[in-house]
């Protein structure tokens, strides 16, 4: 396994930790890396947006596009019950 799929994997973990943990938990790529990820800012944002898709992939996390915000990445239990309001 190449290095970056290495770290994209190890993201990917982490981000499916971190909604496992924080099910209300909700934001950017960018925010993702700067809050939910140890130690913050150090992974490059290709490599979340790649963990963030394996993931929405899996159905762990959803995606949802908000006007005026941009792309918003949140638990798949928490984005199914927000849609259904």
């Amino acid at each position: 396994m190449s290095g970056r799929s290495e770290s994209v994997s190890e993201i990917a973990e982490a981000i499916e930790r971190y909604v496992s943990e924080h099910p209300e938990a909700a934001d950017s790529a960018e925010g993702i890396g700067a809050w939910w990820l140890s130690p913050p800012g150090t992974n490059a944002l290709p490599d979340i947006l790649d963990a963030l898709a394996r993931r929405e992939a899996r159905g762990v996390v959803v995606r949802t596009e908000r006007v005026g915000v941009g792309t918003i990445y949140c638990s798949a239990l928490r984005g199914t019950s927000s849609r259904r309001q």
